[in-house]
Formats: structure tokens, sequence, C-alpha cells
């Protein structure tokens, strides 16, 4: 777990992928059933947007490398230490539910 502004995080893999799968109209999806009932290809059954992928990943990336403990010393000035895009990478993970607070 990792030590964010106080409390303690983890990350929800599954939901990463969750988050990641393409959403097609109905008619879509018969065409793929269809598809992989007449392929020769082994189908892997997981299928990803690539551009949220990419972009969670990316968001992971920034809070897991670049994190530094806040120092106790600095007081109020500590709060505004983190960059608009650590920031931003915290807060979309939260809002997509990926980055989850443990409460134990």
């Amino acid at each position: 777990m990792l030590d964010i502004f106080g409390k303690n995080y983890y990350i929800d893999v599954d939901e990463v992928i969750e988050k990641c799968r393409p959403s097609y109209p109905v008619k879509e999806i018969e065409k793929k059933e269809v598809t992989f009932e007449t392929s020769d290809e082994p189908s892997s059954g997981l299928e990803l947007n690539v551009f949220k992928f990419e972009v969670f990943k990316a968001c992971i990336e920034r809070i897991l490398g670049e994190y530094e403990d806040v120092d106790d010393k600095l007081g109020a000035f500590a709060e505004h230490s983190s960059s608009p895009s650590f920031k931003m990478a915290f807060n979309t993970l939260l809002k997509y539910e990926i980055l989850i607070e443990d409460n134990d």
C-alpha cells in the first residue's frame, strides 16, 4: 500500500481491466461472436480500449514513480508541494475507482 496525504491506498487491478473494456452496441457484439466462431485464430477473450489503458497506466506510473513523502517540517507549505500532474493522476484514479482508500 502507498501512503499518500496520510491515508493508505491500493490499486484495484481488476477495475483497471473492467474500465478499459470496450463497450459495443448489441449489433457489434453479435458480429464479434459470429466472427470468433468462424475464425481459425484462437481468441484471447480479453479486449481493451488501448487509449484508456494507456491513460490509466500513465496515471499509475506517475503516482508510483514520482510521489515523494512530504516533509513534516514544512507545515502548511507541504500541502502545495505536489505537482499538478501528480494531482491530476491521483484524482483521475480516485474518480474511476482504481485507487482505493484502505480503511483497515
